[in-house]
């Protein structure tokens, strides 16, 4: 077979469009947040923050893996408080960590949609859809995680008043005459491996039904999220106790988002050594695209997982998704998690991977 050669690590054009342009690091520089980078964060709770002057609240800019097509941001409402009325050219998935609240849609000139939430709570931002958000407790504060396609329309358009101050209404993701938009019951397409919610609110994400995706591993479950009309998606994940998931890998702008239990996940790119990372509830990882990673359960309760999704529009996984079976692992990534399972009193649960394929 003929050999490959690398002729170059970033594609001159990109680079140029980088030194010459590069519109969305430039906004989030002027923004001046604490910019998160790397590929993990221990705790959204724990997270420093900074005032936030655009929102009204504080924030942090997640810049994980530097992919340019979707990042998140950690935002913080104080006891009594509220955001400042926002509307934007992206999209935006919003996931309540800590308190509650309520938050009113509309559009300008038209009636507005309120609907109250608390921590566990998944909703959508209509596509330059006004919002405000609003901490209910006198007491307590709201922190929530959301992830948006920003990078994405900063590159398409480069004008910070184009995508801030449009007013144009995308009345096919949003009818302000729907009083039921978001109180309306979630439809299930179960037919789609995997299965797919279409809804635009989820009150608490641990309510919502999953069905079987043991192509990952035995007794995964799962379901795809769709929401207010978003290229943008989601996806909850369960596996049980003294069990993990297959190594798998996939395209750009995937954050994992952890629900329940405790664990690790091992990250590494093709011939590399996998790198650690522990998490329990709060903890965000983030792989690469092209990046094989792999979840393990050591906890003593099933592990639940909600993964935001970049824009499907950029990323299209029309090839599929790449998995390693568990018969052609790495020996040593089994023996160190049985090894963990000992130290935390946990029967593992995995004779089905030693089995032939």
């Amino acid at each position: 077979m003929a050999k490959s050669e690398l002729e170059f690590q970033v594609h001159p054009y990109v680079q140029f469009m980088t030194d010459r342009h590069d519109p969305y690091h430039r906004w989030v520089q002027k923004e001046g947040l604490p910019i998160l980078t790397g590929e993990y964060i221990a705790d959204v709770k724990d997270a420093q923050l900074a005032p936030w002057e655009r929102k009204g609240g504080k924030g942090a800019i997640l810049s994980f893996t530097d992919q340019l097509i979707a990042d998140g941001y950690i935002c913080e409402i104080g006891p009594g408080g509220q955001l400042k009325p926002q509307h934007h050219m992206y999209e935006e998935i919003v996931f309540i960590s800590e308190g509650q609240g309520a938050t009113s849609i509309w559009y300008e000139g038209g009636p507005k949609h309120t609907f109250e939430w608390k921590a566990g709570a998944l909703f959508a931002i209509p596509l330059n859809a006004h919002y405000q958000h609003f901490n209910a407790s006198g007491t307590e504060v709201v922190r929530y995680f959301a992830l948006t396609s920003a990078p994405v329309a900063f590159e398409m358009f480069r004008d910070e008043s184009f995508i801030f101050n449009t007013n144009y209404e995308f009345r096919d993701r949003f009818d302000p005459t729907d009083k039921e938009y978001f109180s309306r019951e979630g439809q299930y397409f179960t037919e789609y491996y995997g299965g797919i919610l279409h809804t635009n609110f989820i009150a608490n994400i641990r309510d919502i039904n999953l069905v079987a995706r043991e192509k990952r591993g035995k007794g995964n479950r799962n379901m795809y999220i769709h929401m207010a009309g978003s290229s943008m998606f989601a996806h909850v994940s369960r596996f049980p106790v003294g069990t993990y998931k297959k190594a798998h890998r996939h395209g750009p702008g995937a954050h994992v988002y952890m629900l329940d239990s405790t664990g690790y996940t091992l990250m590494w790119m093709e011939g590399e050594e996998p790198k650690r990372f522990d998490w329990h509830e709060g903890s965000i990882v983030c792989p690469a695209a092209d990046k094989w990673h792999q979840h393990y359960n050591t906890g003593s309760e099933p592990c639940r997982f909600l993964a935001f999704h970049a824009n499907t529009a950029v990323q299209r996984e029309e090839k599929g998704i790449e998995q390693i079976n568990f018969q052609d692992e790495d020996a040593r990534l089994r023996d160190m998690y049985f090894e963990e399972c000992r130290k935390s009193g946990v029967q593992v649960d995995m004779a089905h991977a030693l089995q032939p394929a």
